[in-house]
């Protein structure tokens, strides 16, 4: 309740938006240290989203300006005519925000499914189509809340007559109907942002096991559906005869659902966060046990003199065999990689092994660029087959360059 028994329910706008704001900026900053830790590179996806979060928080700050200069959270009969108009000239102004906040985070998505399965032609015709539907919707959603009154200044206007009556000469179409069917539109383009990459990870050659966990990594932004259905429910109690108090609810969910759709957009890509925890559990493990054993300085001692041992056995070896090195930088330096004849001439306590495993994976590398038909991942390419992902392993080399394989 605010002062002098006006009834204030202003806090749950508070509460919505400081805290979704919150999460999504902690969000955006930990999707950059994930591409930092495998060195993946910024993309469009990442700065788009970045641009997503900043008009997250314009239209939070736009929120609070509601709520304190024009009153958000009261009844319009506990308010000054100059309060409801001024609302309603904001109101205006947030139902743009909102639909911008949200194209712009699912252009985030779709140039990050783009980025990792767009090796494949008909999947980036797949993509078009969704933006393109994205497109449409914010379109026919601006050009709406924009001309849904007649004229544009009669959806503040109407409001400074009496209470009592309404003047005349202009008129508004249902507004709540429209918020409650822009919104439903809004959870299917979400629905269909979820499962658009889920053909792509079925159909890639992995364990069973693995695929589940891709799949969960990509539904993990279903929880931005759940927050649109209660913003769709929350419209049943709004009345445009009282904007500033019955609108609280789906002013509140319109912001929690922008906020939480901008950390669902960043979940797929914050992966990597696990090799940093994991290394930093090893090293912390490492470092206990170390010190810990008092052992461990004495094996070190000997192991630097067996150390030195081997390093005066591999140099007698090396004055024996300058012949065999020559040999090997041949072959080292030859495009013939798969040349096993050249390999096995060379004497094998020269490099016990290690050159045979690096000559054979070289040749597995050959293989899989022949069979993709010479074509390298995250560069947009499209191979010969481009309706088999399992014909070319770029998108598999993709997901391990951010993480997510």
């Amino acid at each position: 309740m605010a002062g002098n028994g006006i009834e204030d329910i202003s806090y749950r706008v508070w509460i919505g938006t400081i805290l979704t704001a919150v999460l999504a900026t902690i969000a955006v900053v930990l999707r950059f240290v994930s591409r930092y830790i495998v060195k993946a590179g910024l993309w469009w996806d990442d700065w788009v989203i970045v641009v997503s979060l900043i008009v997250n928080w314009g239209m939070a700050i736009t929120r609070w300006i509601q709520i304190f200069k024009f009153h958000l959270g009261e009844h319009v009969y506990d308010i000054t005519e100059y309060d409801i108009v001024g609302y309603q000239k904001s109101f205006l102004a947030i139902q743009l925000i909102y639909f911008t906040n949200a194209s712009l985070t699912k252009s985030s998505l779709l140039l990050l499914y783009r980025r990792i399965f767009g090796i494949v032609r008909p999947f980036r015709i797949a993509l078009a189509i969704s933006w393109f539907l994205v497109l449409g919707w914010f379109v026919a959603c601006v050009i709406a809340s924009i001309a849904g009154c007649r004229p544009v200044e009669y959806f503040w206007t109407r409001f400074e007559a009496p209470r009592e009556a309404a003047p005349a000469g202009g008129s508004c179409f249902n507004e709540v109907a429209f918020f409650r069917w822009n919104g439903i539109a809004n959870m299917l383009l979400d629905i269909l942002m979820l499962v658009l990459p889920l053909p792509m990870v079925w159909r890639m050659k992995m364990s069973r096991r693995r695929r589940m966990l891709l799949t969960g990594v990509f539904l993990m932004g279903g929880f931005v559906c759940v927050v649109s259905l209660l913003r769709i429910v929350s419209f049943n109690v709004s009345d445009r005869g009282d904007p500033t108090y019955t609108q609280v609810p789906s002013s509140t969910w319109s912001s929690v659902e922008q906020g939480i759709g901008i950390v669902c957009a960043c979940l797929p890509t914050l992966r990597p966060l696990r090799q940093l925890w994991g290394s930093h559990r090893r090293i912390t493990s490492r470092s206990s046990r170390s010190s810990s054993n008092p052992e461990s300085k004495r094996s070190s001692r000997s192991g630097s003199a067996r150390g030195r041992g081997s390093a005066e056995e591999r140099a007698r070896d090396l004055e024996h065999g300058h012949e065999a090195q020559a040999q090997m930088g041949m072959v080292m330096g030859s495009r013939r990689w798969g040349d096993e004849a050249r390999v096995a001439s060379l004497p094998a306590e020269f490099f016990r092994g290690s050159v045979e495993d690096i000559l054979n994976a070289r040749g597995d590398r050959r293989s899989s660029r022949e069979d993709g038909h010479g074509h390298g991942y995250g560069d947009g390419e499209e191979g010969e087959d481009e309706g088999d992902i399992n014909s070319n392993s770029g998108a598999t080399g993709c997901l391990s360059e951010h993480g997510l394989y």
